[in-house]
């Protein structure tokens, strides 16, 4: 009989779903928008719609789900999620599991996509370090196959580690994040901040060059006329030479860079992987923060460790609840079977 790995990533506006063959054959892959505002059980209504939908090829012989915030091993949620109210509390494992009539493991989707980065270098990564840039900064270690999860699946939060103390202002209320710093939106609100001539709160982040005149820089047109702006179009203007996208795109990466250089100090890793859709229009950050970690990061936490693009690009945290969940029924080689299977025709669509 076929057997069908599915997976589910959650997020505050769009609930994914994909299932994968045993060939790696990606057969189904399903979006519904997330009812924000209309609380959990809204949420669950259209997570159970999504588990029909990729159900219907057959019975499938797993299930993995990553969400936002904290989860236990319980695969109960236990911290809030911004856009998804009373989340907190959220029996997700047992909720799908039945749902799908198949094992279902749940785990913070920031470690999903650091497992699917694993899982696609199994022979060639010990330990590796995941750093996903979108709306937030997520962060994920892995080292042979084991997600250090932490306290309820926590570990890592590398978005929120201090890279300029008392700094921009973070969504999570501390100021110096490098949320604040490398994020989509922040690279948007910097840049109309620098257009405006408001203080950036850029402090030891202020890169040389920014006392030269913007005039010229369609990106602080757009902002001086009020228009709301993010990294997409940071990164659209810095295609075409922007002067104000070239300051905050070097901002940008002096912070990844020093949250990087802190997740590589406590952890050891051989891979540095970034990812997100952020890192789709700006994968020369990559270069730039390898360029960056030998004046972070003492010699021997450097020197072995290679700086890669994410394989699965912005989907990572989706093929990796897909894997994490087929790690619960399948062998470690065939789990790197499906993995690589999955990546050739991901590469190959």
């Amino acid at each position: 009989m076929e057997k069908y790995y599915a997976g589910i990533d959650i997020g505050g506006q769009g609930l994914k779903g994909i299932v994968l063959d045993q060939s790696g054959v990606l057969r189904i892959e399903a979006m519904r928008n997330t009812p924000a505002g209309e609380g959990r059980d809204a949420v669950l209504r259209i997570v159970a719609d999504l588990v029909k939908e990729l159900s219907s090829l057959g019975p499938l012989s797993s299930m993995g789900v990553g969400s936002p915030g904290g989860v236990d091993r319980a695969g109960v949620v236990v911290g809030m999620a911004a856009n998804i109210s009373g989340w907190a509390g959220t029996g997700l494992g047992e909720a799908v599991a039945a749902m799908a009539g198949a094992p279902c493991v749940v785990r913070n989707d920031a470690n999903l996509a650091a497992y699917a980065e694993w899982v696609a270098r199994s022979d060639s990564s010990w330990a590796l370090l995941f750093i996903g840039l979108g709306t937030g900064i997520g962060g994920g270690f892995v080292e042979d196959g084991r997600i250090l999860g932490g306290c309820n699946d926590r570990a890592v939060e590398i978005g929120h580690s201090i890279i300029e103390p008392g700094g921009r202002r973070c969504a999570c209320g501390v100021a110096g994040c490098a949320e604040a710093y490398a994020s989509g939106p922040s690279m948007g609100r910097i840049a109309a901040d620098l257009a405006l001539g408001r203080d950036a709160g850029l402090g030891s982040l202020e890169p040389r060059g920014l006392g030269e005149s913007l005039e010229g820089s369609a990106l602080a047109a757009r902002a001086r006329a009020g228009e709301q702006l993010n990294a997409h179009d940071v990164y659209a203007a810095y295609a075409r030479g922007d002067s104000l996208a070239k300051l905050v795109d070097s901002i940008a990466a002096a912070a990844l860079a020093r949250a990087a250089a802190i997740g590589m100090a406590l952890l050891a890793p051989d891979t540095l992987v970034l990812g997100g859709g952020v890192i789709e229009g700006a994968p020369h950050l990559c270069s730039r923060v390898q360029e960056l970690l030998p004046k972070l990061v003492y010699h021997d936490g450097w020197k072995d460790c290679r700086v890669e693009k994410a394989r699965f690009s912005h989907k990572a945290g989706l093929y990796g609840a897909a894997f994490y969940g087929a790690s619960q029924v399948e062998d470690p080689e065939g789990l790197a079977a499906l993995a690589t299977k999955a990546l050739a025709c991901f590469a190959s669509p």
